[in-house]
């Protein structure tokens, strides 16, 4: 198909050229150009002695080529034919394996003491306790193994199903009397001790709070004494030795305005000497 292509647009090239062309060279590659598809190549070829002769060889070159590879004979057409009908018509062969082939290798290989349908049943069985037997080994512990040990060694005096339950909670408190001492001490610890030395003459419930009070009371006894003495001191030992006429705040207001104004008058007359 391609070379078909080729030729046609080779044979455009060549109608244009001699669109353009002398009428002596179409008319003579006309009658000739086809004469012998078999064109001579090589050393004892002819050369061609224009550029449209030169195309008009290739081109014929090309078309026997083309008529060589594809054209068959009508007799080899047939014979295509009928090789494709034969295998078409071949029924294809069934190489699938029967799902009970192992069954009747083994049924032909036995005594045949039975039909193939007795002996099918076992053999189908045995195979399955076959392959069970050689699954992976289950070497997990149960959580209860210890407990059926601890059975099998008592006396066995109850079931182990009421055996169990005494055994889970003994075991429980035996792992809680190995756990870690609590060292630390509960905050009211000073006033269980203080209740014990009492004479208990009330629960330690009522007795609590009444500590706490008077734990609070002598803390704050033992606190540092407050020695700074107050801005304001020396108006309050005035006002307690005057008569006290008035309010402590009217005083004081009228005393540090006296103060004040003895201040300014003793630094002036210290500034006039």
């Amino acid at each position: 198909m391609k070379y078909e292509i080729k030729a046609i647009a080779m044979l455009m090239t060549l109608s244009g050229v001699s669109a353009f062309a002398p009428n002596t060279f179409s008319s003579r590659v006309s009658t000739n150009l086809f004469a012998d598809a078999d064109v001579v190549t090589g050393p004892k070829g002819k050369a061609a002695r224009t550029k449209e002769e030169d195309l008009a060889l290739t081109l014929a070159i090309i078309m026997g080529h083309d008529a060589r590879s594809v054209t068959v004979t009508e007799e080899q057409f047939v014979a295509q034919k009928t090789e494709e009908a034969a295998i078409v018509d071949l029924d294809p062969i069934d190489v699938s394996i029967p799902y009970d082939a192992n069954a009747m290798i083994a049924y032909e290989a036995s005594d045949k003491s039975v039909s193939f349908d007795e002996f099918k049943p076992t053999y189908l069985a045995e195979t399955v306790a076959y392959i069970k037997s050689k699954q992976p080994v289950d070497v997990s512990i149960p959580y209860d193994a210890n407990a059926k040990l601890a059975y099998e060694a008592s006396d066995k005096s109850v079931s182990f199903k009421e055996f169990l339950p005494k055994y889970l909670e003994d075991t429980v408190a035996y792992i809680k009397s190995k756990q870690p001492v609590d060292i630390s001490i509960p905050y009211d610890a000073n006033a269980k001790l203080a209740y014990e030395a009492s004479d208990k003459s009330m629960t330690f419930k009522a007795f609590l709070p009444k500590y706490l009070e008077d734990t609070v009371a002598y803390i704050k006894s033992k606190q540092p004494v407050d020695v700074s003495i107050p801005y304001d001191a020396p108006a309050k030992l005035a006002y307690e030795a005057s008569d006290k006429s008035a309010s402590f705040a009217d005083f004081k207001a009228k005393y540090e305005a006296d103060a004040v104004a003895d201040v300014i008058a003793k630094k002036t007359a210290k500034s006039a000497e």
